[in-house]
């Protein structure tokens, strides 16, 4: 946790506004218009406001506003930023040695800017993660720098910043009065503030909730679907408006019959087919197998023929051998052919050689005989072989016929049949498959638009609701105790009860909403609530700054001094004794926190010390007195 130290304004030429404060409580207080909610306008400024939202005479010529926090390890952080707007500077430093070291080190019109200081946005936009004022303040305060809070009803998070906290922490003239939650500000989107107060009660960030898709991308894509839808079912509505869905069905009926009884026919044909060619090849083998045969046959024929011949020229010879014999013995004498003698009676012999006709009768008889027997088995063989080439020759002239008769039913009947049952199939497959197309574009058409209704349910219906849990009841409780024990203080019943109204992010008091209360209770109330905060925080250990700014807390009616006297309405006074025990109270406020009370009500004299009170006198000051933030210029 930390405290506020200092709150300084400075400008060229003009003496520097501050007002310094002390641990735990400090008030301000005296006339109106003397500059106290000014300080609150100041702080809320440099810790990121969009704007300085509060515009005083008496501050015209100031240039920069300061702001310097101190913490618990004793570290001091000064914030600087120029009153027209712009970033922040950050010092580890107090205020008084920065501004010492600025102004000793500026010549001319240049001040001097020391090394230590770091540029912080006043807020990050967009998907920026450049340092800023959060990420500087928070971890000092002692909060993480990356607490995530939950940003609507889809489960999307941002990053808790400083502003969204300062609502319990920086408490206005007017919001302390209003009759809206104390701490929701009513901007768009309530939803980062009720998360932030749940994150201070328990401790506990949104961190690793799963996002919902946000409606508005869910009806863009839903949209986008929905036209893509339509996009697809212009051409097919065109290739479908001339057709009739019934005639369609019984058309694909009598094709698929027909488309059947040509596939079985053209099953038979490619069947006989299979069969023919084989046929064809085995009478195809016997051809080629034949005329081997005859081949061989002829062959062998030939050759037997041949040698028939043969045997029937040594027969022949034989013969005139034999005969030659019988008529040896009739022949004339005549001179022997090898010696040159005339043969005669006397025995006529050659050394090597001798003749007798019986003998060579006898013996080309013989070889007659022994080759009519060879000669009859030849033409035995050769009969056989004859009949052969006669059966293998008819073998050869079946097997050429059925070719012949094959070739010409596969070529004259089987082949064109099977061309024209394949183009008629072809055609009626075409036809069966712009049927089958017309009927999936039918089909796909029927549910694109069933698709495209169920979207523009989609779209007309609202988003379902996601449900998230509720604040801690028990930190809840704990939290109302706490302002119970607040208001006890400040004079209420020891029977007071305080409920905390959930749906408005409000308290009720004794079964009373805030809100019905005049501005004087609603005031006090929600000073109450706000000191309770603090409280609760520091005694249960979780995050808080560690410092509270209430402005106002018991004036409703504002004046300045020697104007005529303003009375609150009886609607809008608080009772008498809440005042007084007010004041004790605050005097109370441990060290370890900081209580800040900007008010025009003073507090009891005897209080002043332990309130560590600080008077705005106004105009009127007399020496020694303060007139108020801003001194008056000389």
């Amino acid at each position: 946790m930390a405290r506020i130290v200092e709150i300084r304004l400075t400008g060229d030429g003009l003496e520097d506004a501050y007002i310094r404060f002390g641990r735990g409580p400090n008030v301000v207080t005296g006339d109106s218009d003397t500059g106290k909610s000014y300080l609150l306008r100041l702080i809320d400024y440099v810790l990121g406001a969009r704007e300085l939202s509060k515009v005083i005479d008496e501050a015209n010529g100031y240039s920069t506003a300061w702001l310097e926090f101190a913490n618990e390890s004793g570290k001091s952080l000064t914030l600087e930023r120029h009153v027209a707007g712009g970033n922040v500077r950050a010092y580890p430093r107090n205020i008084v040695d920065v501004l010492a070291e600025i102004r000793s080190a500026s010549s001319g019109d240049q001040p001097g800017v020391p090394a230590d200081v770091e540029d912080l946005l006043w807020r990050r936009q967009g998907k920026s993660i450049g340092p800023d004022v959060t990420s500087k303040v928070f971890p000092f305060f002692g909060i993480p720098e990356n607490v995530l809070v939950r940003e609507n009803a889809d489960g999307s998070t941002q990053r808790l910043s400083i502003r969204t906290l300062l609502p319990i922490v920086l408490v206005d003239e007017e919001s302390i009065i209003t009759e809206g939650s104390p701490i929701l500000r009513g901007g768009f989107s309530q939803t980062p503030e009720k998360r932030m107060f749940s994150y201070i009660l328990t401790g506990k960030d949104d961190r690793g909730i799963v996002e919902r898709e946000s409606r508005e991308i869910v009806s863009a894509r839903v949209q986008a679907q929905r036209d893509l839808i339509d996009e697809l079912l212009v051409p097919l509505n065109n290739r479908l408006k001339d057709r009739v869905e019934s005639e369609e069905e019984e058309s694909i009926d009598r094709l698929e019959n027909t488309i059947g009884s040509l596939s079985d026919t053209l099953a038979a044909n490619s069947d006989e087919r299979s069969r023919l060619r084989q046929s064809r090849n085995e009478n195809y083998h016997l051809v080629l197998k034949s005329e081997t045969q005859i081949a061989a046959v002829d062959g062998l024929l030939t050759r037997y023929r041949l040698l028939d011949e043969r045997y029937a020229s040594d027969l022949q010879r034989l013969d005139f051998i034999a005969e030659t014999s019988h008529y040896y013995d009739a022949l004339q004498e005549s001179v022997c052919p090898m010696c040159g003698q005339a043969f005669g009676g006397e025995d006529h012999r050659h050394a090597d050689a001798s003749f007798k006709a019986e003998e060579v009768h006898t013996s080309a008889s013989a070889e007659a005989a022994k080759i009519r027997g060879l000669q009859a088995d030849l033409k035995s063989t050769i009969s056989d072989l004859v009949e052969r080439d006669v059966y293998w020759r008819g073998q050869q002239e079946r097997a050429s016929r059925a070719l012949e008769t094959i070739d010409r039913q596969l070529d004259s009947v089987l082949t064109p049949a099977r061309a024209t049952v394949r183009n008629s199939l072809n055609e009626l497959v075409q036809k069966r498959l712009k049927l089958e197309t017309a009927r999936a574009d039918r089909l796909e058409a029927t549910r694109l638009a069933e698709l495209k209704a169920k979207l523009e349910q989609e779209l007309s219906e609202p988003a379902p609701k996601s449900t998230w849990a509720g604040l801690d009841p028990m930190a809840v409780t704990d939290l109302c105790r706490e302002i119970e024990g607040v208001l006890k203080e400040w004079s209420w019943k020891d029977d007071v009860r305080v409920e905390f109204q959930e749906d408005r992010y409000d308290i009720k008091v004794n079964g009373k909403l805030r809100r019905s209360h005049g501005k004087g209770f609603r005031a006090v109330m929600h000073a109450a609530l706000t000191i309770a905060i603090l409280r609760y925080c520091t005694k249960n250990g979780k995050p808080h700054p560690g410092f509270v700014v209430l402005d106002s807390p018991l004036t409703t009616v504002k004046q300045r001094s020697g104007q005529p006297a303003v009375e609150a309405a009886e609607k809008d006074r608080i009772l008498p004794s809440i005042e007084p025990s007010f004041w004790k109270s605050i005097a109370k406020t441990d060290a370890s926190v900081q209580v800040i009370v900007l008010d025009n009500k003073e507090p009891p004299q005897e209080l002043a010390d332990d309130l560590n009170v600080q008077l705005f006198v106004g105009p009127e000051a007399e020496p020694g007195q303060r007139a108020g933030f801003i001194p008056p210029k000389k």
